[in-house]
């Protein structure tokens, strides 16, 4: 299956790629997990215990915006969502190296959020680029 138009779904709903901030999308797929790793003493051959699960990270900015497309973009996340507290969000995600898309449940660290200037004729908030991390369980 190739490329469909979106690099991320949460839930069912597709994040349109126009939120994301030019050049700011990185996709670490597949990444190997080792247990245990080590050189024999005898033939220097190395022995890795891997873990036959890997994962994937995720890393991209969004754009600048105000507060009203800021709400926005958090309500398509929040479509993803299985466990707030652990900020786990179920995501679909299209993977490079294997050209298809996967699914997986990730970990979203806190998020900052820096403010660059306030609108009093508008009442809204303008927002620098937002940092999203995804980290696979």
């Amino acid at each position: 299956m190739a490329y469909k138009g979106y690099l991320l779904k949460f839930g069912t709903k597709e994040l349109p790629n126009d939120y994301l901030a030019y050049d700011s999308y990185s996709i670490t797929p597949n990444q190997r997990t080792e247990l245990e790793a080590y050189r024999d003493q005898n033939t220097n051959k190395l022995h890795r215990e891997t873990i036959p699960y890997p994962k994937t990270k995720i890393d991209c900015e969004t754009h600048v915006m105000y507060e009203d497309e800021k709400i926005a973009f958090q309500n398509i996340l929040k479509n993803g969502l299985v466990n707030a507290l652990q900020r786990k969000y179920n995501v679909e995600y299209y993977d490079p190296e294997e050209n298809t898309y996967k699914t997986g449940e990730f970990y979203i660290p806190d998020t900052p959020f820096k403010i660059i200037r306030t609108d009093d004729e508008t009442n809204q908030v303008l927002f620098n680029k937002i940092r999203l991390a995804l980290i696979e369980y």
